[in-house]
């Protein structure tokens, strides 16, 4: 999986790849669980509600409605999911970044509509 944008803050690894956008926690008991759910999508299913409220979450390219730059200067995101399209905020990046971010989502959204 080669990534076409990462970041790395202090708390997070934010990465484009071309099939999803990961924003992983780095350090701690919570980044292992989180790797432990996402790794067993038996303890995914368990902990779904957990996962959704509490740990960052890989966002697959083909779920992206869009994303934009906020007038704060941060990446948002819009996921498409069953219950209608949830909003998410990519946390920790700097106005630059989430622009850098930002542009290549949407680089990658027109290349996936022309194929």
């Amino acid at each position: 999986m080669k990534a076409r944008v990462a970041f790395e803050t202090k708390t997070y690894l934010i990465i484009l790849s071309d099939e999803k956008l990961e924003i992983d926690l780095k350090s701690g008991a919570r980044a292992f669980l989180e790797y432990m759910i996402e790794e067993h999508k038996s303890l995914e299913r368990i902990f779904k509600w957990a996962a959704d409220h509490l740990f960052p979450r890989d966002i697959y390219v083909e779920n992206i409605n869009r994303a934009y730059v906020s007038p704060e200067g941060e990446a948002i995101v819009e996921e498409k999911t069953p219950t209608g399209i949830k909003t998410i905020k990519v946390p920790e990046l700097t106005a630059e970044q989430a622009k850098t971010l930002v542009e290549a989502i949407n680089k990658l959204l027109e290349e996936k509509r022309k194929a």
